[in-house]
């Protein structure tokens, strides 16, 4: 998403807030701030720039040096969010259908490959989360499943399943 930012005409460069919220653009030197927003309206349909005073307060924080993230970082901290999910549904999975030590970590190794690969196609994609990424997470889980029938049994697939469904229903 961030890169798709960075993209828009008139923009040099595209940050985003540590918050998630707020999106800092450097402008090239001719460009129109009103044009910019349109062309952010693009990839986000409800952005506006914020009040004077609160766009203010978020450039001279940009300057003290707060957390401003570029499409690289962004990337970065995705795939540590893709580590720390995919562990954290391990240790739920694994403990919900009972796996020994041996299958939760080929689970382990499965998840991870799975969710790092999901997360690296919606960046691809740009869109952000959302109904797409969804549908990313839902793709690696039916890969993820397909992967683990190599070493989990018939009952074990059927809870991983079910685990998984609940999960993404959420």
């Amino acid at each position: 998403m961030l890169a798709s930012l960075d993209r828009i005409p008139g923009v040099q460069s595209a940050r985003v807030h540590h918050d998630g919220v707020y999106f800092l653009f450097a402008l090239e030197p001719d460009a129109e701030p009103a044009d910019v927003i349109d062309g952010a309206r693009e990839l986000l349909p409800d952005a506006e720039r914020p009040p004077e005073k609160v766009e203010a307060e978020l450039v001279r924080g940009y300057r003290r040096g707060e957390a401003w993230l570029r499409s690289s970082d962004t990337k970065e901290l995705s795939r540590e969010e893709a580590h720390i999910l995919a562990k954290r549904h391990t240790e739920q999975a694994a403990a919900a259908i009972g796996l020994d030590e041996i299958k939760k970590v080929k689970l382990a190794r499965v998840l991870d490959e799975e969710t790092v690969a999901a997360f690296e196609r919606i960046h691809a994609a740009g869109g952000g989360l959302g109904a797409p990424s969804q549908r990313e997470f839902a793709e690696g889980a039916r890969r993820a499943v397909a992967r683990c029938k190599e070493f989990l049994d018939e009952r074990e697939i059927a809870r991983l399943e079910e685990y998984l469904d609940a999960w993404l229903s959420r």
